[in-house]
């Protein structure tokens, strides 16, 4: 049975978008697919029980039957830290090898997630490559390239991981446009003359980092005043209307899929968002805006949310929520599934993963 795990130098660089892209495409090339995150570091209610919110998207999305107990066998909560750093002994080597072997039996293949950066889950003697030898896989790792710093992150990684043999090769993820060349011509063969394999390289893609409307309100426990029925539509940025009304409409159509925020009271730029077409409307300070705005807003599908904070507060809830959104649309994963095609040797990590074409 093949397997392999999905590594990265930090939290949100793609590790669970690349295991469900990955997952989809071998399911269509014929395999059976199990996917498993260890260690669970994003723990939600389900139900009554504590689950990791990606494992449980990815389970459902890959229409999965095993138990949550399985896929994620160890939670990372307040108590598994405290036995950890008081010594004792929880038996989580024992827990980590039945569970692999619960969610690899009948599959071809199986993907596995780490938790956060690479060495997470260190203090259990369970960090991404002390998995990768217990269960005998190798890793892919994935990374955000945002700078140069991204190449000195990798080399680290590489000391962290100190057996290269497990390494599989890596993925250079979220480059963005003005960055694509010089991580073509340079920073690839740098690597590869270092020994780390890069089977590919993938473009910033804003739709991704989006957040649905509906995850907004959500998010900054907001009411929604209009526009209801547009709670799935995607928000990609996010402007703040503060500047002069004659300005506004100009500065909100350079940004296409974004949410504006501004103060209840800004009438004149709350008109100036609706008349640029924007995604959303989110209004601060509890003020509620005047009739004229809600009928405009209701009539261009522009949903309009009230939150009760100020607006900075509100700024920096969305500078959060917006690029670590969850995989949770269809449109996303089809757009997950179409890049990994595109810019991603696929083949070649079916081979390295054993599995063959």
């Amino acid at each position: 049975m093949a397997s392999m795990l999905v590594s990265s130098s930090e939290q949100y660089s793609g590790k669970s978008s690349l295991c469900l892209g990955l997952g989809v495409l071998l399911k269509e090339r014929g395999y059976k697919v199990g996917y498993m995150k260890p260690i669970g570091n994003l723990l939600i209610d389900v139900n009554g029980s504590l689950a990791d919110e990606d494992a449980q998207g990815i389970r459902k999305l890959l229409g999965l039957q095993d138990d949550m107990s399985s896929i994620t066998p160890i939670l990372l909560t307040e108590n598994l830290t405290d036995d950890a750093l008081m010594g004792v002994e929880k038996g989580l080597d024992s827990r980590l090898k039945e569970a692999y072997e619960k969610v690899s039996k009948g599959r071809d293949v199986v993907l596995l997630e780490g938790a956060g950066g690479i060495g997470g889950g260190a203090m259990y003697n369970l960090s991404d490559p002390e998995v990768a030898t217990k269960l005998d896989t190798k890793i892919l790792l994935i990374t955000r390239y945002d700078s140069a710093q991204a190449v000195d992150r990798i080399l680290c990684d590489l000391r962290i991981i100190q057996n290269t043999e497990i390494l599989a090769g890596m993925i250079l993820n979220e480059v963005s446009p003005d960055k694509l060349e010089q991580v073509s011509h340079l920073v690839v063969p740098f690597l590869e003359k270092k020994g780390i394999k890069v089977f590919g390289v993938i473009p910033e893609d804003h739709m991704l980092r989006s957040v649905s409307v509906a995850e907004i309100v959500e998010d900054l426990n907001a009411e929604v005043l209009v526009g209801a029925s547009h709670m799935e539509d995607l928000v990609e940025h996010y402007l703040v209307g503060a500047m002069e009304v004659g300005s506004a409409i100009k500065y909100f159509r350079r940004m296409p899929n974004a949410a504006v925020i501004t103060g209840g009271d800004r009438s004149d730029i709350q008109m100036a968002a609706i008349e640029a077409k924007v995604k959303c409307l989110v209004l601060t300070g509890n003020l509620r805006p005047s009739g004229a705005v809600l009928g405009s807003a209701e009539e261009a599908n522009i949903p309009v949310i009230l939150v009760r904070g100020d607006t900075m507060s509100t700024i920096e809830k969305m500078e959060n929520l917006i690029g670590h959104a969850r995989i949770k649309q269809e449109v996303k994963i089809k757009r997950i599934v179409e890049l990994i095609k595109e810019y991603v040797d696929v083949d070649g990590l079916i081979t390295e993963m054993g599995l063959g074409k």
